[in-house]
């Protein structure tokens, strides 16, 4: 069975589970529709299974090319392939839109993956309208893949029957990060490690707030965060008006082989979004052994972190929930930290790249036993990325 994966750039986990297809006899093909992006610094191997074919270089390496050039492309490289069908990583992109177009015209089931979740509390709320675009859009899509039970239950808002949606789409290579070996030397003390792009919504000065909090109160452990993002040297600068700044670190962009060298060496992580659609940063600290501290407001909370088993929950918006947190793990005797490893592992179980490609497996196959294709959509479709353009 022949298959198209249509996403903007490819990273680490997409590799792995792109190869995961191809190990369940899939034959795959990924088109690239923004080569060039700089969103995430992803470093990759060149010795891949699977066929990459990359977008013309549009003027803006972080938007998409001409709707006229978008056509020509798909209508190039989909007709030389005929795949059985199309798997979208996203909706919202013009490039994503032409594609389900094009799908619907030549008959493709296409499947659509979604991580989008309801918007929690005091974070921006969706406008009507748009939602029901959303809806008459999605009534092109033969079935979906989705990150867990948040977005799950999103896309069954917006009337996406509950037959027609699988997953996980959000997974990584657990066995990697569980199995790794450390390389660099131990630190001289324990430490928190935040894994997390520098924006406002990661809450990243509360978190060292809070941190510095933490430390006025006794605690002895350090932090470290790992990222990139143009918030760098505000990072710095707020570290240098904290106790113990020498116990904060703020590191730029590791890759995946460097980086879960801190997972192992840290005793604790966390993740203080004020919002995330998952956080597969909480993946990797639980497959690398660490307790987690993970905001409620993060879509992986619901099906990675039961608070208080397999895991800590805690209000973003709520300033001392965090330092609470942070002392919580660092309380934890020997015999709870590794009751909570193992009960957050063997729930992670559930979200590999074996159950991945199985049940997107499954989502494709049902998308050409079921196949819809909506000339609503498409139309609107074509309206929406005409003015977007």
């Amino acid at each position: 069975m022949k298959i198209i994966i249509v996403l903007r750039n490819i990273g680490p986990y997409h590799q792995s589970r792109f190869e995961s297809l191809v190990n369940a006899n899939l034959k795959v093909y990924a088109f690239e529709t923004r080569p060039e992006s700089k969103e995430y610094l992803w470093g990759l191997s060149n010795s891949l299974k699977y066929q990459v074919i990359k977008f013309p270089i549009s003027i803006s390496r972080e938007k998409d090319i001409s709707n006229r050039e978008i056509d020509c492309f798909y209508k190039k490289n989909i007709s030389l392939i005929k795949p059985d069908a199309i798997v979208s990583v996203g909706w919202a992109d013009r490039s994503y839109q032409r594609l389900l177009i094009y799908a619907n015209s030549k008959n493709i089931p296409c499947v659509v993956v979604s991580d989008s979740i309801i918007k929690k509390e005091n974070n921006k709320k969706r406008f009507f309208l748009k939602e029901i675009l959303k809806k008459i859009i999605l009534k092109g899509y033969s079935s979906a893949f989705v990150a867990g039970k948040e977005s799950k239950d999103y896309l069954l808002k917006l009337g996406f029957k509950d037959e027609r949606i699988f997953h996980p789409w959000n997974v990584i290579d657990n066995k990697f990060f569980e199995n790794y070996t450390i390389k660099s030397k131990k630190s001289e003390y324990k430490y928190f490690l935040c894994v997390s792009r520098f924006l406002e919504r990661k809450n990243l000065f509360n978190l060292i707030k809070s941190f510095s909090n933490y430390q006025k109160e006794g605690g002895s452990w350090g932090l470290k965060i790992i990222g990139s993002g143009d918030l760098y040297v505000k990072l710095k600068k707020y570290v240098d008006t904290i106790i113990n700044k020498e116990k904060v670190e703020i590191i730029n962009w590791l890759q995946i082989n460097d980086l879960v060298q801190y997972y192992k060496n840290a005793s604790g992580f966390i993740l203080p979004s004020y919002f995330d659609n998952w956080g597969l940063v909480v993946n990797e600290a639980i497959a690398s052994g660490l307790p987690c501290i993970v905001s409620k407001n993060c879509g992986c909370a619901v099906d990675l972190i039961k608070n208080n088993q397999t895991g800590f929950l805690f209000n973003p918006n709520k300033n001392d929930e965090l330092k609470i947190c942070m002392k919580k793990v660092d309380n934890l005797t020997k015999y709870e930290q590794l009751k909570m490893v193992s009960l957050a592992r063997s729930n992670l179980n559930n979200y590999d790249l074996d159950i991945f490609s199985k049940n997107l497996k499954k989502a494709i196959v049902f998308s050409i036993k079921n196949q819809r294709k909506s000339l609503t959509s498409s139309l609107l479709l074509r309206l929406v990325s005409s003015i977007c353009s």
